[in-house]
C-alpha cells in the first residue's frame, strides 16, 4: 500500500465522517433514530464504496475522490431539507452548535464543497487525457 493511497483513504474518511457528523447530532437533537442512524450507515458506506472505488480505478485516485465529496454534498443537502425545520428552538445552542442557525452555517460549504468535489474529478479526468 502506497502513500497516495493512503492518503485517499483518509481523505474519503474524513469527507464521511466530517461531512455525516452534524446529522448524527441533529438526529440525536430532534430524537429521531432513523435520522443519526442513517447518517451514520452512508458514513461507512460512502467510504465502503469509495475505497472499493480506489481498488477498482487505483490510477483515478482523484476523480473517486471528488465523487465521494459530491456524493456527501448530494446527500447533506437532502438530509438539511429533512433536519433544519424540525430542530427544536428551546433544546438548541449556538454554542454547542446545535441551533438552527449554527445548521444553517452549513449551506455555504455545501455549496463549496459542491463546485470543489467535480472540479477536482473533473480535474483529474482531463490530466489523464493529457497524458500519453
Amino acid at each position: 500500500m502506497n502513500g497516495q493511497r493512503m492518503a485517499a483513504y483518509g481523505a474519503m474518511g474524513g469527507a464521511a465522517l466530517g461531512g455525516f457528523t452534524w446529522v448524527v447530532v441533529a438526529g440525536a437533537l430532534i430524537h429521531d433514530p432513523a435520522i443519526w442512524a442513517s447518517g451514520a450507515v452512508l458514513a461507512l458506506a460512502i467510504w465502503w464504496g469509495g475505497a472499493r472505488a480506489m481498488l477498482r480505478y487505483p490510477t483515478r485516485v482523484l476523480a473517486v475522490i471528488g465523487i465521494v465529496v459530491l456524493g456527501v454534498v448530494l446527500i447533506d443537502a437532502a438530509f438539511l431539507a429533512v433536519v433544519l425545520p424540525r430542530l427544536p428552538k428551546e433544546d438548541a445552542g449556538l454554542y454547542f452548535g446545535t441551533s438552527p442557525t449554527a445548521f444553517r452555517a452549513i449551506r455555504p460549504w455545501l455549496w463549496i464543497a459542491g463546485v470543489a468535489g467535480p472540479a477536482v474529478a473533473l480535474w483529474s479526468l482531463w490530466r489523464a487525457r493529457k497524458q500519453p
